[in-house]
């Protein structure tokens, strides 16, 4: 275990040590070294291209039929009786004398009020059915691959060398490029 940390230790303080010899070194390179542009000559162009998956929601639409029922006639036999019942009453009362009066003011309410309820069954129920047609919209995603340019492959000749690299933009038959010199000190 001992062993193990004086190894980091003596690791560490190497690295600490090295650090400003390689500034030193670097110094020294920066100094004598030259930067200039120059123009080479473009040997290919070759376009690079990466597919793009793209959403292109589209609109869809249909008609929908619906049928709505209306129902008419087939009276309401409570009504019926109802009103039945009133005009029974009143037809009874008219009849009806002393105690007899209200004996038939009730038998013409409940008579009334059978044959309000009779009418009322007895007129016939009439369903009318029609289709309205609506249009239904949604929208539904629709996904496309395109492919889309996204630079070129250039090959170019500086000094007798072939070389490689990506662009952006498309050159013309030459370009610049940067050069830098360093002599090589031991």
């Amino acid at each position: 275990m001992m062993k193990n940390k004086i190894a980091i230790i003596t690791l560490a303080s190497a690295l600490i040590m090295s650090i400003p010899a390689a500034a030193d070194y670097k110094e020294k390179h920066k100094r004598y070294s030259q930067r200039f542009t120059d123009t080479a000559r473009v040997t290919f162009v070759e376009p690079v291209y990466r597919s793009v998956r793209i959403n292109r929601p589209e609109r869809e639409c249909w008609d929908e039929d619906h049928t709505v029922e209306h129902r008419t006639g087939g009276g309401d036999k409570t009504a019926g009786g109802v009103i039945g019942g009133i005009i029974g009453g009143v037809a009874g009362h008219q009849v009806g004398k002393g105690r007899g009066n209200t004996a038939a003011t009730i038998v013409g309410t409940l008579l009334g009020n059978k044959i309000g309820r009779d009418m009322a069954d007895g007129s016939e129920e009439r369903i009318e059915r029609r289709v309205n047609t609506e249009t239904v919209c949604r929208t539904v995603n629709k996904y496309v691959e395109e492919e889309r340019l996204r630079g070129y492959r250039v090959g170019y000749r500086y000094q007798g060398r072939q070389y490689e690299t990506f662009m952006k933009q498309r050159p013309g038959k030459r370009m610049n490029v940067r050069v830098k010199v360093v002599p090589l000190i031991d």
